[in-house]
């Protein structure tokens, strides 16, 4: 067997294995300190451009920093390491700039999160700080390399991979830097030997008290560079979470690969001292990025009343499932500063919603539409097209589902089965992956397979999704909603949404009529 298929196969038990945890078992008084000199990291976005992987409406889709990599840079600079951050995509730079900020800053250790979409230019990031400096450790995290971390040794340059969580995890490798004895030691990391072998080592658990990781590092980002999508309001808009993970079990969902089924909760008073820090630096406006920030309705519903206590003027989203809302929680999050919440309805048919395992019904997901507005709260739901064993009718029923007037803002991506994932197994058995480079692949850029379901062409895709769009947008209603949110919005961005939407709108490569459509 091969060291890559060595690598593939202990790849599949680790997903397996995290599958398994349920609930967390790391208990922690404190997060390790540090032993040693402190490094100087340098925390990398690499280059790449919204275009690449939102197509035509990149500039509604909006561009914020990377949560992940701020928590990750908060936890290295709390232990004492001098830490940078660099978003290349955000400020356009190419390849021969970062050169020059690695010649600069002459980090010990680069970092980087890796997903799908951007593990080529994590390589040639990586390439590029090798060859400055071939005593460079460079560590990727992230989805990506945490579900299958033989991937990112694919490149040669990549030193050590961090699985899972990384905030612990990465402290511990600070500690052990240079050492392969000691590296072996540090749960939670692949790394490569001083003889090239890549030695695994065993999982880390999970921290059980989340309060112990500081805020994200949101400061050492340019905060004023970047643009939430156009369904958020304000000047300022700042991103967090209250809570970790999510126990469901959506086929489609990279989540339980990296976390395990878990679900951890930050304090109501950490929430509120990260929302007064953020209010301090003059931000009015938050979308919580919780996988379901309603999962637990008595504490969401302590925290929007503890907020409503503060007197805070404060506006915000969340993201949360539509069996997870009621009427009196959504009163009080309405009271509390929600203006829109954001339900992953996915389909407008029954059967699809279980093969996905979505554990939800259209009824449900309509009764939550109706309730929210109710209450005065703007609704944004995602759909997938083309999911496996989806015929053409379906696809149209999901969607008039999504024509229902209670909805206001809706997305119709085509489905991209994400590898590691139980719907990747479903595409395997209900379609084909064309790698002819024919199509586009806006949610996988750096996918070459994009996948087809049986009995379905990815022309046919592309037209429902656009068909879906214009269908939904090109009503007056929600034309007027668009014109009236438009003035929540700063002028230049509100400028170019408009701009982008009459690009998509007017000049996408097929007609908005689609054969045999029953509306």
């Amino acid at each position: 067997m091969s060291e890559e298929s060595h690598l593939c196969t202990d790849s599949e038990k680790l997903k397996e294995s995290i599958s398994k945890v349920i609930q967390p078992d790391k208990e922690l008084k404190t997060l390790p300190p540090l032993f040693g000199q402190p490094k100087r990291i340098l925390l990398i976005v690499p280059p790449g451009t919204p275009e690449e992987s939102y197509g035509r409406l990149s500039a509604a889709a909006g561009e914020l920093p990377m949560l992940g990599l701020a928590y990750i840079a908060a936890s290295l600079r709390e232990q004492g390491n001098l830490v940078k951050v660099i978003d290349c995509e955000i400020h356009g730079w190419p390849i021969s700039k970062i050169s020059e900020d690695i010649r600069s800053f002459s980090p010990d250790i680069i970092g980087m999160t890796a997903y799908i979409t951007n593990m080529k230019r994590c390589a040639a990031v990586a390439r590029v700080a090798k060859e400055i400096n071939p005593r460079i450790t460079v560590i990727l995290g992230g989805p990506q390399v945490s579900t299958a971390p033989e991937e990112g040794f694919h490149s040669p340059d990549v030193d050590i991979i961090v699985i899972s969580e990384g905030e612990i995890v990465i402290r511990n490798v600070i500690n052990a830097l240079g050492d392969d004895h000691q590296l072996k030691q540090v749960k939670g990391i692949w790394f490569r030997d001083r003889s090239g072998h890549v030695i695994q080592n065993e999982q880390e658990g999970l921290v059980a008290d989340i309060d112990l990781f500081p805020p994200p590092a949101l400061d050492l980002y340019e905060m004023d560079l970047y643009f939430p999508p156009v369904h958020i309001r304000g000047e300022k808009v700042a991103h967090l979470m209250t809570s970790r993970g999510c126990p469901f079990q959506c086929t489609f969902c990279e989540t339980k690969l990296t976390f395990g089924r878990s679900i951890r909760y930050h304090s109501i008073e950490r929430v509120l001292r990260d929302l007064v820090g953020l209010i301090r630096q003059g931000y009015k406006s938050f979308q919580f990025y919780d996988d379901i920030f309603t999962l637990n309705p008595k504490r969401t519903e302590e925290l929007c009343c503890r907020i409503i206590e503060k007197g805070w003027k404060i506006e915000w989203i969340c993201f949360t499932r539509t069996n997870c809302v009621n009427d009196d929680l959504l009163s009080v999050m309405k009271r509390a500063g929600c203006y829109l919440i954001v339900y992953g309805c996915e389909s407008g048919d029954n059967e699809l919603l279980k093969l996905i395992k979505k554990g939800l019904t259209i009824e449900q997901n309509l009764e939550a539409l109706w309730l929210a507005k109710k209450h005065g709260i703007l609704t944004l739901a995602s759909f997938m097209l083309g999911l496996p064993t989806e015929t053409y009718d379906q696809s149209l029923k999901t969607i008039q589902f999504a024509l229902n007037p209670c909805l206001d803002y809706a997305a119709f991506p085509i489905c991209e089965p994400y590898p590691g994932t139980e719907l990747w197994i479903d595409a395997v058995k209900y379609g084909t992956f064309d790698t002819s480079g024919r199509y586009r692949n806006n949610l996988l850029s750096e996918n070459a397979a994009v996948w087809i379901p049986h009995g379905r062409t990815r022309k046919e895709l592309e037209q429902l999704s656009i068909y879906a769009m214009k269908r939904f947008y090109f009503r007056p209603r929600i034309i007027w909603q668009g014109f009236k949110n438009f003035f929540h919005l700063p002028i230049k961005r509100a400028t170019n949404y408009f701009i982008a939407g009459f690009k998509y709108f007017f000049f996408s490569e097929s007609d908005s009529s689609v054969p045999g459509t029953r509306f």
